[in-house]
């Protein structure tokens, strides 16, 4: 008889499935059925999770709105045997956060979904620094928010959605098979996965279960041989140290499957949509399995959540931006990780106002490469020559000597000339600003590589000269920047303009792409 390993206990992705379902649901269902009151008493019927005043942000009805979808670990009380079997020992502390994401939800097109690895150590409000997850256990649904918003400005959060996991194959089966793509073979033990051949595979609830949840993705070292699967099984071995079957090869991190879970996020939306726009047995069942498990904020409304529908109705989901928070490694801790600062705000900015981030660039040059010039717009004397000063001592080149500008009352901000972006994102994560904005020509950084203007905002930004290698020498040619600054330049800060973000790459063996564009799949190919 195969021996299969102990399940994990906590599968995040799991949570993340079901809480995408929470939006399809009602995107499919509530603006189809809300005529008849369906819909209406379905929601009447929901649990209420009952938030602190003054910790939700209000927002009105059809207005842009950040909706925190949280799943929890919180177990039911009357979990069946095999449900305990499936998902685990319950967690000893109460329940956690296993998977959190933030909805950006916009009527003008703008929507975003960003995941929040659970891992990633924070200053938790009152409690110092911990990994996201355990905010949660510490203080509920209130503290996430207040977590989030201290950790990631201008985040703010409107509405607050929360599910378990029970309803992850319900809802798969009211919505019918999913179609997935296999470029390769695929086992994962510890799930129940198993792939024998590549290609277009139709699952049921519990095989998207096991897709859904699959961390240990093994394929084949020879993809064009690979060698028969065999689990290779140990009694000497905790289940965590399992060996993966001869020949085979696996990922095991909770961040290498974010991109395979978001394809499947896209191709389950794009089946609710599409089985649900004339069956109304399909909606009715998805309504039904979505807002029996679904708990919401007690200032969360059917016209708000009708509102949500309607922004989604003719939805491509190609088009969703899905992405996660960016992290870096914690150098404190290997297995953690941090958030990854300038990459960090350009995120938290769009998903309150989309600001578009400008392009990106993998590392900012070294000091030695980058020709400033500083001018003083913040009403404080001496200000540009103080900044010029620690610019020049941490390797950057002084292209003139400070100067003030023609006002005293502007925003910090880093100008760029034509060509020179890089210059200027260095200066940006320097100076720790997102106000990184093109010159129209190289004269409106007075003949600099990049003009910096110092606002009355400098003292306040998280600087980060830390973040700029430093030069190959420690001399830097400068022009002498003693003396007080009387010069008096025009300055014109210029509207920011739109950049595109370079696609991030994918291993194709482990993350299906459209084989035509490269770009996101939904489903399977098309022949």
């Amino acid at each position: 008889m195969r021996r299969v390993p102990s399940p994990v206990s906590l599968f995040s992705f799991l949570r993340r499935f079901v809480i995408a379902c929470v939006i399809v649901s009602a995107v499919a269902g509530v603006g189809y059925v809300s005529a008849n009151g369906y819909g209406k008493q379905q929601f009447a019927n929901s649990p209420v999770v009952h938030i602190p005043n003054n910790v939700l942000t209000p927002v009105k009805p059809g207005q842009p709105a950040n909706y925190l979808l949280l799943g929890s670990d919180i177990r039911a009380a009357d979990e069946t045997p095999q449900e305990q079997q499936a998902y685990g020992a319950p967690n000893s502390s109460g329940g956690q956060s296993d998977v959190m994401m933030v909805l950006h939800v916009d009527p003008n097109g703008n929507n975003m979904l960003v995941s929040f690895p659970r891992d990633m150590i924070v200053d938790i409000p009152g409690h110092g620094k911990q990994q996201l997850n355990d905010a949660y256990s510490i203080g509920g649904p209130a503290l996430t928010i207040l977590t989030i918003e201290s950790a990631f400005p201008p985040i703010k959060i409107n509405h607050y959605l929360e599910v378990d996991f029970r309803s992850f194959k319900a809802i798969v089966n009211a919505i019918g098979h999913i179609k997935l793509w296999f470029p390769t073979p695929v086992h994962d033990p510890y799930t129940g996965l198993d792939v024998e051949q590549a290609g277009c595979v139709s699952l049921d609830g519990d095989q998207a279960l096991a897709y859904a949840r699959s961390r240990h993705y093994y394929i084949p070292k020879n993809i064009q041989n690979p060698v028969p699967w065999q689990w290779n099984y140990s009694t000497k071995l905790s289940p965590n140290a399992f060996r993966g079957g001869t020949g085979w090869t696996a990922t095991g991190s909770d961040i290498d499957r974010i991109p395979r879970q978001q394809y499947f996020l896209r191709t389950l939306a794009a089946d609710a949509l599409h089985k649900t726009g004339g069956n109304p047995f399909t909606i009715n069942a998805l309504i039904t399995q979505t807002f029996k498990y679904m708990s919401h904020d007690q200032t969360l409304t059917y016209d708000e959540l009708k509102s949500l529908a309607y922004t989604f109705r003719d939805l491509d989901p190609r088009k969703v931006n899905m992405t996660t928070m960016p992290w870096t490694t914690d150098p404190a801790n290997r297995n953690r990780v941090v958030p990854k600062f300038p990459d960090w705000n350009y995120v938290a900015n769009q998903l309150q106002d989309f600001t578009p981030p400008p392009k990106p660039v993998v590392h900012p040059l070294p000091a030695d490469k980058v020709q400033l010039q500083v001018v003083n717009g913040s009403g404080i004397k001496g200000a540009a020559t103080t900044v010029n000063d620690a610019f020049v001592a941490a390797g950057f080149k002084a292209y003139g000597p400070p100067a003030d500008a023609d006002r005293s009352d502007y925003k910090t901000t880093v100008r760029y000339a034509p060509g020179h972006f890089q210059e200027g994102y260095t200066v940006a994560v320097a100076v720790g600003t997102l106000n990184l904005v093109q010159a129209a020509s190289a004269k409106d950084t007075l003949g600099a590589h990049v003009l910096l203007v110092v606002g009355g905002d400098y003292d306040s930004l998280k600087h980060h000269f830390d973040q700029v290698p430093k030069p190959a020498t420690a001399t830097s040619t400068s022009v002498p920047t003693s003396g007080s600054t009387t010069t008096t330049v025009p300055v014109t800060i210029a509207p920011s303009t739109t950049t595109t973000t370079v696609p991030s790459t994918v291993d194709t063996l482990l993350v299906p792409v459209d084989p035509k564009t490269g770009g996101p799949l939904i489903g399977c190919p098309s022949k």
